[in-house]
């Protein structure tokens, strides 16, 4: 990279043979499964995916080694091979007679269902992981399956449950449990605490996981959209020092990942972002296999072109891309974002899918913008809060508030609160 100027083409080699060979992992080590976690760590994605797939990658367990070589596979979005692995695992393998495997196996799922865009079922299946980890006093799973149930809640535009995962990753950290997952442990907080006080308060974390670069390495081989996140979160804090590195990172990763299209996407993408390069952006929203990552990147392709004065036709178009994609992968947060931008170009967006399900009698006449003001303020949210969540002002909280108060039939926060508390545990009965 010369000059501030990034140098990935916008195609990716068909085979692994035209990139560059990545360095071996620490081959002293015994266990081709712990070599490949080291690999992993150390950014080499290739060489940790190929020891996964070694045969006796467990001596012990053979079931826990394919269930790696899914996880690993789930990361860098190779999610049909995942998948064929998964399939294989719950038709082939007796799993519910061990609860460690099971507990395993149950998190690959949650992970797995979160890389398909699909923050419910993610949630719900990482849920159940930790009732299963904990019987199976599999601890190490903890932070994984926290860092999902954290980033669902968030795209599902559930701040105060992502908050309370963000507390238990550092409770994590704190007993030691977060060492083979770091950087996504730090995101995913990172994620939480902005959604809940914007970005000025998360600047400390964020410039401590871009000045680490295991963190960094780690993130961003897990998690395609995390180097462009960062960009743009380094970049309104004002440090282009930091965004800068960020992209340096995501492009190194690239050559230890040869091949695979999902880190490619995302050097691609933080690229386009920090350049304002329409062409790589649009390179990322087409290589992508993660529909929330496609639709971050369709976003910031967008907003590119409208502050380049490319056409508010073509900007729009992206716009409405990301919010179908946003809705397709539960993404609440993001989508009322997108609506927002759309409403400011004169574009209605359409319905904006619901953070839970409603009973169609008392809060069937909501609309979905009011539903969402509800369920916010029954978690306790002030109008600003809720406002900051929504991308709407205060003043349009407390207009909304009042005819939610009118249909609900109620008076007060507090009673709103209480009857949305009832409505849920009577879902949750009657599911």
């Amino acid at each position: 990279m010369r000059d501030g100027r990034c140098q990935l083409p916008t195609q990716l080699p068909h085979t692994p043979s035209e990139g560059p060979t990545a360095n071996a992992a620490d081959d002293r080590l015994d266990n081709p499964l712990a070599r490949s976690l080291s690999a992993w760590l150390a950014g080499e994605v290739r060489r940790a995916i190929e020891l996964a797939a070694a045969p006796g990658g467990d001596e012990h367990d053979p079931r826990l080694a394919k269930i790696w070589h899914a996880r690993l596979l789930t990361r860098v979005r190779e999610l049909p091979e995942a998948t064929r692995l998964l399939d294989e695992l719950t038709t082939s393998c007796d799993v519910a007679d061990d609860a460690g495997v099971s507990a395993a196996l149950t998190t690959c799922r949650a992970e797995f269902a979160l890389a398909s865009g699909d923050a419910g079922s993610a949630f719900a299946e990482a849920n159940i992981g930790l009732g299963l980890a904990e019987g199976a006093g599999a601890y190490t799973l903890l932070p994984d399956l926290h860092v999902v149930l954290a980033l669902s809640a968030v795209r599902q535009s559930d701040t105060s449950t992502g908050l309370r995962f963000a507390r238990n990753l550092g409770d994590d950290a704190l007993l030691g449990r977060t060492a083979h997952v770091p950087g996504q442990c730090v995101w995913a907080a990172a994620q939480a605490f902005e959604a809940d006080g914007g970005p000025a308060g998360v600047s400390h974390l964020v410039e401590r996981l871009i000045a680490d670069d295991q963190l960094t390495r780690e993130l961003f081989a897990s998690q395609p959209a995390a180097a462009a996140w960062h960009v743009r979160l380094a970049r309104s804090m004002g440090d282009e020092r930091l965004a800068f590195k960020c992209v340096v990172q995501a492009e190194s990763l690239t050559v230890k990942s040869w091949g695979f299209r999902s880190p490619h996407a995302a050097a691609l993408h933080a690229e386009g972002l920090f350049e304002k390069d329409p062409d790589k952006l649009r390179a990322a929203c087409e290589l992508y296999s993660d529909g929330w990552a496609s639709a971050s990147a369709a976003e910031d392709l967008a907003r590119t072109w409208s502050s380049l004065r490319l056409g508010q036709d073509r900007a729009v178009e992206q716009l409405k891309r990301a919010a179908a994609d946003y809705e397709r992968a539960g993404a609440a947060r993001d989508l009322a974002r997108v609506a927002s931008k759309l409403r400011d170009l004169g574009v209605r967006s359409g319905r904006v899918r619901r953070p839970m399900r409603h009973d169609g009698h008392r809060t069937g006449s909501l609309t979905d913008t009011e539903f969402a003001v509800a369920n916010l303020v029954s978690r306790g949210l002030t109008n600003v809060q809720v406002g900051r969540q929504l991308y709407i002002s205060a003043h349009t909280v407390a207009f909304h508030l009042k005819k939610i108060f009118r249909k609900m039939e109620v008076s007060s926060r507090v009673e709103l609160a209480c009857t949305w508390v009832n409505l849920t545990s009577d879902q949750r009965t009657a599911g």
